[in-house]
């Protein structure tokens, strides 16, 4: 990435307002004043912690890592529901992200969520053609708002899309990546299994065929 810096004041003041939101759930490792922020992810069910990390220039960038450590190699579910709650945070403050990603090569086998607060269309532009880092390749990636996913041919309205990110607290184009992890994310997001009511229906139609319908299309993509 080439021309704006993570800062370590506004890793500082970035840490602060995670701190203010999510308490004893996250700590750091050494100081916060820091352009390499690194910490720890705790929940009632993850007791050993998930790493994550950040990097923020205010008013350029901001970019999140959910990863595993050597004492604790964590499952998908498991860093989606820890992604969930700094989503659910970050979402408060900055609003959607950018991009979801992951890399290739990349033995922790982070998640990572990006908002682009200015150029944001050429940032868009270099992650598609695979320029945006010069030290990583992207693996998968989801371009928040462009999604197209339907249900027996008709596509979701924006109620419905946010009706389902507020339900699963990650952005509707995280629900197909949610769906093929889901045992695991309801388990650390909440410590319960998941529960669809009899009859539950979204835009009229059942929750259960709206959630293979768009599983379905991810995986014959």
């Amino acid at each position: 990435m080439q021309g704006l810096y993570s800062k370590d004041e506004d890793c500082y003041e970035l840490y602060k307002i995670l701190k203010k939101k999510m308490g004893d759930k996250i700590d750091c490792y050494g100081t916060a004043y820091t352009p390499l922020f690194s910490g720890k992810y705790f929940s009632h069910w993850l007791a050993k912690g998930i790493a994550y990390y950040y990097k923020y220039c205010k008013n350029g960038f901001l970019r999140i890592q959910i990863g595993g450590n050597i004492h604790h190699n964590a499952s998908v579910g498991e860093k989606l529901a820890a992604l969930s709650d700094f989503y659910e945070a970050l979402s408060e403050e900055f609003g959607e992200p950018t991009v979801f990603y992951t890399t290739k090569d990349d033995d922790e086998g982070f998640l990572s969520m990006h908002w682009s607060f200015i150029n944001k269309e050429e940032d868009i532009q270099k992650f598609k053609e695979g320029t945006y880092f010069d030290d990583a390749e992207t693996d998968e990636l989801i371009i928040m708002g462009e999604s197209k996913q339907t249900v027996n041919g008709e596509q979701l309205n924006d109620l419905t899309k946010k009706m389902i990110s507020r339900q699963i607290g990650l952005p509707f184009e995280l629900l197909p990546l949610v769906d093929e992890n889901i045992e695991d994310f309801i388990k650390f997001k909440t410590g319960k299994e998941l529960s669809i009511p009899a009859g539950a229906k979204i835009d009229g139609v059942p929750v259960t065929s709206l959630e293979t319908n768009i599983s379905l299309q991810r995986k014959n993509k």
